[in-house]
Formats: C-alpha cells, structure tokens, sequence
C-alpha cells in the first residue's frame, strides 16, 4: 500500500513541474509580446513626430535703399610742431596757447637765438681772416682773380648773410683755396644761416592750436613736441562701412550727414577707400570730405546715402543666413538649404535675390535644425 503511494505521489509531483514551467513561459511570452507592443508604437510615434516652425513668404520687389553709415571726424590739414633746435621760448606776436588761431605764414613761435648768432658770427670772421690772409698770394701767382677776391673782402658784412664765394679760374687756384679750407668754412656758415632759421616757426596754412605743449619763458629743447597745429574748417568722415555696401560707394557721390548731439546737418563728399579690410567686421574704411567751421576733432556724425534701386531681391532678416550664402526653406514637410545672392545687408535687414515667389522660408531659428527634417507650418 505504502508503496502504491509513494508511486502516485511521484506522479502528481512530476505533474505539478510540468505545469509550473508551462504556465511560467505563458507568462513570460505575454510580457515580451506586450514589451515588443510598446517599442513598436514608441518608434511609430517617433517617425511621424514634427516640429512646428513659422514661415514667411517670398516675394520679389524692386526697393529703393539706403545706406547708413556713422563715424568720426577727423582734422583733413593738421600737422604736429616740434623743434629743431634748443632755446628759451620767447613772445611772439600771439600768445602759444590752445584755440588761438594763425594765419598762413604768421609768425607762431621765436626762440632766443642769440648764441647762435654769435656762433654765426665767429664762423663769419674766421673766414674773413682767412681770405685776407690769401690775398697777398693771390695777388701774386693769381693775378688775374685777385680783384675778385679783393671785391668780396670789402664788402664782407659778418652781420648780413654770407655772399657765394669767388669762382676759381683755374685748376691752380682752386686747390690752393681748398687746401686753404675756405670752401669748408663758407658751406658751415651756410649751414649754421639756415639752423638760424629753424629759431623762428610760422604757420604753414591757417589754422588753430588744437593743443600746446609749451609756454613762454620755457626752456625748449632740440626734438621736443610744441603743440598742433588743425585747419579750422577741413574735416572729413571716417566710416566703417560693410563690404556688401562699399559697392554703392563711388569718388564723388554726396552723402546727407547729421550730428545727433546738436542737430546740425551737413552735405559730405566721398573722397577716398582704405586698403585694409577689419577682419572680425568685415568692413573698410570710406573718408568723407566736409568742410565746415562748425565742425570739431572727435565728432561723431551719422549719415546716409541713397543707393540705385534694388531689382528682384526679397528683404529678408539677416539672422536667417547661413554660411552667407544659403537660408532654410520648407519644401514638402521638411527643411530645405536654398543657395541665395546677398545683394545688400543693412543693420538687421538683408536683400536677397535667388528665391522664387511664394518660396516658404523659415522665419525663426529651430533647434537643431538639419536638412530634411520634418516640419509642420504653423498658418
């Protein structure tokens, strides 16, 4: 009986196994398949996920355009005054002070020369005793030049400039002069009658002492920077202007200029280009002639210039450029790069040519935004 048991007990254990692992892998097989539901609807939703973008429409146009510009002016005739040589600083005509105002070749500023007078003079004198002592060999193996030499011995002044000396007539008479030293004498007195000159400064060109760095009675010394000299009414423009609009920029053209701070306007002429392009702005430098005394060193002044009119472009926020030659449009449900002409960029405003009427572009930046991803626009 035990043993019939024991049979029976075996049989319904090894029953309740089988059935264990049978409802087990039930369970498990529902999991993955409900698993496996899940992901497959995730990825569907994924696919077919978009992104809501803003869009204007393109449309050629012809405009009329401006370009404005702004910068500062500068002194068009302005020179920096130095001295040559070293001396007290005495009373000129004016006082050497800032905004006094010198007409061309007036007299600006006079240094004390007087010891380079009596230098002068020495140097006169030495050569005078030098000719006189010539004379008597002049008179007898130079016969012929004596008088010459005679006539500028009597009107030698050493206190008025120095006359050119005799010529030689012969090979003979020359080297017995040079080798008297008198050609070397009479070249450092005229070297010394024009270093005289240099004691007196006058003005090259009417202008106004934009700065003085000296005053009277100062000692003064040889290299020494004495003040600056501006014209009072030659002026011009500095402006940076963007390399899309130096185009519109010709020799000659008018440009309206206006001063913010005192509301004066004035007409400008375009004078010259600068070579050098700033590398971070992309800019070069136009000057603009003005002439006005109204105007002063450091002023900031803005301005415009009408352009030719603009053909077939679409105006277009700058910040929508990429890479400087293409924009995002929509094409189908999704993004597009479109290869464009920038005609002209004024501050946040650009014109385009190369887009067609109706050509939906993207409005406003997307993040991430990368060719041919989907998009739905928003009306």
């Amino acid at each position: 009986m035990n043993k019939v048991f024991r049979k029976i007990s075996v049989v319904i254990g090894f029953l309740i196994l089988i059935g264990g692992l049978y409802l087990a892998s039930k369970v498990g097989d529902s999991g993955a398949s409900k698993t496996a539901k899940n992901n497959t609807d995730a990825v569907s939703t994924s696919s077919v996920k978009k992104n809501y973008v803003y869009t204007l429409k393109a449309a050629n146009e012809t405009l009329s355009s401006e370009v404005v510009i702004s910068g500062k002016v500068i002194p068009r005739q302005k020179i920096d005054l130095y001295s040559e040589v070293t001396g007290t600083l005495a009373k000129a005509g004016k006082e050497f002070r800032e905004g006094i105002p010198f007409r061309a070749k007036e007299l600006m500023l006079t240094l004390d020369d007087t010891e380079a007078q009596l230098e002068l003079q020495a140097a006169k004198s030495q050569l005078y005793s030098a000719i006189i002592g010539l004379l008597p060999d002049l008179e007898n193996d130079y016969p012929d030049n004596f008088k010459a030499w005679k006539a500028y011995v009597d009107v030698f002044d050493i206190k008025k400039p120095i006359q050119v000396l005799p010529t030689t007539k012969n090979a003979r008479e020359k080297l017995y002069v040079g080798a008297r030293n008198i050609e070397n004498q009479y070249i450092n007195i005229k070297r010394q009658e024009h270093r005289l000159t240099k004691y007196k400064i006058y003005a090259p060109f009417d202008g106004v002492l934009s700065n003085a760095a000296t005053y009277e009675g100062a000692l003064v010394r040889s290299g020494q920077k004495l003040g600056e000299l501006t014209h009072p009414s030659r002026y011009e423009l500095e402006a940076a202007v963007s390399l899309y609009d130096v185009q519109f920029f010709k020799k000659g053209n008018k440009v309206n200029l206006y001063s913010e701070a005192t509301n004066e306007n004035w007409s400008g002429t375009v004078n010259r280009f600068g070579k050098m392009i700033e590398e971070k702005t992309q800019t070069q430098k136009v000057f603009i002639t003005i002439n006005s005394s109204k105007l002063n060193e450091g002023m900031f002044l803005n301005g415009k210039i009408t352009t030719k009119s603009l053909e077939n472009v679409v105006p277009l926020p700058r910040k929508l450029l990429i890479n400087n030659n293409t924009v995002y449009i929509v094409e189908e449900g999704q993004l597009a790069l479109k290869q464009i002409e920038v005609v002209k960029i004024n501050n946040n405003q650009m014109y385009v040519r190369g887009l067609e009427d109706g050509t939906e572009v993207l409005a406003q930046a997307v993040l991430g935004a990368y060719k041919g991803m989907k998009v739905q626009i928003i009306q």
